[in-house]
């Protein structure tokens, strides 16, 4: 593609056809520093920015921040340079912010803040990953005085299944999930569905999804409409597509 065809682009049309025409434009490029190379990073440069307004999102393709960055800084764009280093940070932030929301999910909100900070520190612009942050420092700053609180109802009333429950989710709030599955199981032997399906989400954060899929599956047939047990479906789906994907 020469350059005046990809000046006169429409980035609207395709974001695929779009990442291709920018990768012929790369591909042509030598060391970044000629005059022609110079123009044609600076149409680059304009491109990516009207896809960013276009799809109100960088373009969808990640190789091209990482191999532009470089070029760009050889050439002395420090614009285009820095433009491409924030989407190369903004992508491992959504990378970081998927673990952490992860975790959130599992109930898990020691590793869920360790990747959520990691998130926010690396792209403070993150749409979500401050938000998710805000949240589960939120439950783990609570989780010892709900213990304690729980401890006092089960006291009073061991036939309670809520207090198993409420003690159950905050230690496994504090990372303690495999000691929280006892617990659980007193909360379920009260008849607690949702017992279960939270059991089912600290299974899967150990990394026993077999055993979570069971639970889930009873809980669905229960209560097909279950939001923990859905996304714990869907999140054993995506483990088994995504082997080499680790927490």
């Amino acid at each position: 593609m020469s350059l005046d065809n990809l000046k006169t682009l429409d980035v609207t049309l395709s974001m695929k056809g779009t990442t291709d025409a920018i990768n012929k434009a790369i591909g042509q490029l030598s060391d970044g520093k000629s005059a022609a190379d110079k123009e044609a990073l600076a149409v680059i440069n304009s491109k990516l920015l009207e896809v960013d307004e276009a799809f109100d999102r960088p373009l969808d393709a990640p190789e091209v921040f990482v191999t532009l960055k470089d070029i760009a800084g050889n050439a002395g764009n420090k614009d285009l340079e820095g433009y491409c280093q924030e989407q190369v940070n903004m992508l491992k932030a959504n990378e970081l912010h998927f673990k952490g929301y992860t975790w959130l999910y599992f109930g898990d909100c020691v590793n869920a803040t360790k990747y959520l900070r990691e998130a926010v520190e690396l792209a403070p612009t993150h749409p979500v990953a401050g938000i998710d942050l805000e949240k589960a420092q939120k439950r783990l700053d609570k989780a010892d005085a709900e213990i304690d609180k729980a401890d006092v109802q089960i006291d009073k009333n061991p036939a309670k299944a809520d207090a198993w429950l409420k003690k159950a989710n905050a230690m496994v709030i504090k990372g303690q999930l495999q000691e929280s599955l006892t617990v659980y199981d007193k909360a379920i032997a009260l008849d607690s569905l949702d017992a279960m399906a939270k059991k089912g989400a600290a299974l899967e954060g150990l990394g026993k999804f077999d055993e979570a899929i069971k639970l889930f599956n009873k809980v669905l047939e229960v209560k097909p409409t279950s939001q923990i047990a859905k996304k714990g479906m869907n999140l054993a789906e995506y483990f088994a597509e995504n082997p080499d994907f680790k927490l």
